[in-house]
Order: C-alpha cells, then structure tokens, then sequence
C-alpha cells in the first residue's frame, strides 16, 4: 500500500524574495560597509591624534631634562628632570636583577637605594655590571646625579625566591621586607657609571612610532574597504540594469 505525503510548500515552489527585498538587503549590506570603512577612517584619525599628544609630551620631557640640575634632599622629586640627590647610600641593601641583556651579554642591573635627608629611599639603578668584565661590583660612593622616571615594569612567571642579592624583578614591597627598610618612593637612572658598570639610557616614556603604525593600518583598512564598497556597489547597479 503506498503512502502519498503532501507537503504544503516544497522547495521548487518557494516563493523566492522579491526584487524590492533584495535591494533593501543590498543597500543595507553597503550601508554596513559603509560605517565599518568610516569607523576604520576615524580609529586612524584617532591614533594620529595619540602619537601627537604623545610627542607633545615627548618634547615636555626633553624640556625639563635641558633644564639645569637641581640639588634634590627631599620630597617626591620632579620626573626627567636631572638631579643631585642629598643624603647617604645604603649599600648594605644594594640589589642585584638578573638577566639583564646589554649588547647581547647577559649580566646584571645594579640597584643601590639612596635615602634622601628627610628619610625617603630612592632607588638609584648604577648601572648594567657584568661578572665576565670585572669580578665585584664597585661600591657605591659620592654624590648621585639622576634622572628620576616611573617605575619599571618587569615580568615574573613565578614567585621566584630571592639568592642573596639577585632579584628577579623590583618587587617594592618585597624590597622592603628583605632590606628592613621602608618602601622605596623614588626610581632613578644614573647619569654617571664608575669603572666596570655601564650607565643605562633613560627609558622613553612613550612611543609614538606605534600610534603612526596604527593608523596606517585602521587608513590601509579603510581603502581596502572603498575597494569593496565600489565593487559590490557596481555589481549591484549591474545587475540592476541587466534584470531591467
């Protein structure tokens, strides 16, 4: 015995969307790509505007370090601006971090605090040092001239334990717990290095080559965008015009 099943609308005999809805769903898919090409456009705008504030800053910066050097013994001191700290070493809490790379050698960055007269620590960084070039680490000894700048960010994969003096990063409570000492509230660079240890350049504090290499990308983005609006947008009017 066959069965005969009817189907109230099989798929030969689907009404297919009319002419007008397809239009309004092409202009809408142009509509969309419209707005992503001008949210491309202005994202580019926007990063061009960051890399100028940023330079703006980076000529506030080179402003204050062509300023004359200013005797510093208390209080936060004012950053980039090169200074002669007042007070005394401490160099029974000088710290070492490891792993610090310089023209491809692997030493060490030497951390010595410096307590300013009204009892605040500045953390002095001396210098990149090297056992391969000079066996001991000089002392600590005379009057600093620094830069001070922000902290410096490093990265840790673990708590990893402190070996006499090595550090694997400027962790400032931990500083303070191993050292007795109360929390560093200064960091700065070192201007001048004694023999064996090499004086570090002042990190930039901003990097206005990114924000440039941003917008050219969101602006590349962009064109490519107009490239595919026209297209799609020929396209269409062609086939528009064939149907007609």
């Amino acid at each position: 015995m066959m069965t005969t099943i009817f189907i109230s609308n099989p798929p030969a005999h689907q009404t297919r969307p009319s002419r007008q809805i397809l239009r309004k769903r092409q202009y809408a898919a142009l509509f969309f790509l419209a707005a992503l090409v001008a949210l491309t456009a202005v994202l580019g705008v926007w990063q061009l505007w960051r890399a100028q504030q940023k330079q703006t800053l980076l000529s506030e910066v080179a402003a204050q370090q062509a300023l004359p050097e200013l005797r510093w013994s208390q209080g936060i001191p004012p950053p980039w601006r090169l200074l002669q700290l007042e007070g005394q070493w401490l160099p029974q809490a000088e710290i070492m971090l490891d792993q610090r790379v310089l023209d491809g050698k692997v030493g060490y960055h030497l951390i010595t605090p410096f307590q300013l007269k009204d009892g605040r620590i500045v953390m002095v960084n001396r210098g990149w040092w090297s056992p391969s070039e000079r066996l001991t680490p000089p002392p600590a000894v005379g009057t600093p001239r620094i830069v001070a700048q922000p902290w410096p960010r490093y990265i840790e994969l673990g708590d990893t334990p402190i070996q006499g003096r090595v550090f694997q990063n400027l962790d400032l409570g931990r500083f303070a717990a191993w050292a007795h000492l109360a929390v560093p509230t200064v960091y700065g660079i070192a201007r001048d290095a004694p023999l064996g240890v090499r004086p570090l350049k002042m990190d930039q504090p901003f990097v206005v080559e990114r924000h440039l290499a941003y917008a050219l990308s969101w602006w590349l983005m962009s064109a490519f965008g107009v490239f595919l609006w026209l297209r799609f947008y020929r396209a269409t009017k062609a086939g528009y015009a064939t149907k007609d």
